[in-house]
């Protein structure tokens, strides 16, 4: 058995960061903003944190990382086929 990270920077502090391909939160991103057709992007743990600060703030639910989402990936878990890996 093998095991997989994905790297790549975050969407919002340009910070590279591993991550579960298919558990990590993301963003659809369309020509550099946040887009309902965009691309998904990822977002690193301490994005998220400070993200759902404010998110708490305005009164909205916090965002909830899935468990092993910045975890390594047992590679027979990970969809390699979906362009769309990156966590909704």
């Amino acid at each position: 058995m093998g095991y997989v990270m994905a790297m790549a920077p975050c969407f919002i502090c340009k910070q590279t960061f591993s991550f579960h391909p298919n558990l990590v939160p993301s963003i659809k991103i369309k020509d550099g903003v946040p887009h309902e057709d965009g691309q998904r992007e990822p977002i690193c743990a301490i994005c998220l944190e400070k993200g759902n600060k404010i998110r708490v703030e305005k009164g909205m639910e916090p965002i909830i990382a899935r468990p092993g989402a910045y975890d390594a990936a047992d590679e027979n878990s990970v969809n390699w086929y979906d362009n769309r890996t990156l966590a909704r």
